[in-house]
């Protein structure tokens, strides 16, 4: 029941907003009485609250995976990671959403920025650590220039996915972007 609820609280405090969403919508909208919602959440912000965990540890659960995964070469960790990311963060990059709790919770803001750019790197850098001894990575490469490039191409992406004009899908560009990244531009 609790994920059915938060994912129901995604879906309206990003259409709505997190001030104009009711606890008796969000009740209504599950088809609940607002004695259930209450039974796991206290109050709107407690929901908020624990909806902002969820959604990190989603998203570091399936970094980890992929990080894990012994049968992918970096590259392929690397691309299924970046898709993993830009399709698990819109919610999150959405600006009425995040606009608003910056504003009432900046505490709770500032906790969810400083955990991501400490676990997202991290989970990266493990992913160069073994690219590293299996001899895939070129002598001299810079790992930190890679996680910021990385970093900001899915920010750029999230961002801008309505005025990118290339003959591409989402998914074609996101994977164009991790090819540049990892291979460059120039013949070899």
């Amino acid at each position: 029941m609790q994920i059915r609820i938060l994912e129901k609280v995604e879906e309206l405090f990003f259409k709505y907003g997190y001030s104009k969403t009711k606890m008796e919508e969000i009740a209504s909208s599950l088809k609940i009485s607002r004695k259930t919602l209450y039974k796991y959440y206290s109050n709107k912000q407690d929901l908020m609250e624990v909806y902002m965990e969820y959604k990190q540890d989603k998203i570091r659960n399936v970094i980890s995976e992929i990080a894990n995964d012994e049968t992918l070469t970096a590259v392929q960790k690397f691309s299924k990671m970046h898709r993993s990311l830009v399709e698990e963060s819109p919610y999150m990059m959405q600006d009425l959403f995040i606009r608003e709790i910056s504003e009432m919770f900046p505490h709770k803001m500032e906790q969810f920025k400083k955990r991501r750019q400490k676990e997202i790197p991290e989970s990266i850098g493990k992913i160069f650590q073994m690219a590293k001894l299996k001899g895939e990575l070129r002598d001299g490469f810079m790992p930190e220039v890679a996680v910021h490039l990385f970093l900001s191409s899915i920010e750029m992406i999230l961002n801008n996915k309505d005025s990118i004009t290339v003959p591409l899908n989402i998914h074609e560009f996101q994977l164009e972007v991790v090819n540049v990244i990892f291979y460059g531009v120039l013949k070899r």
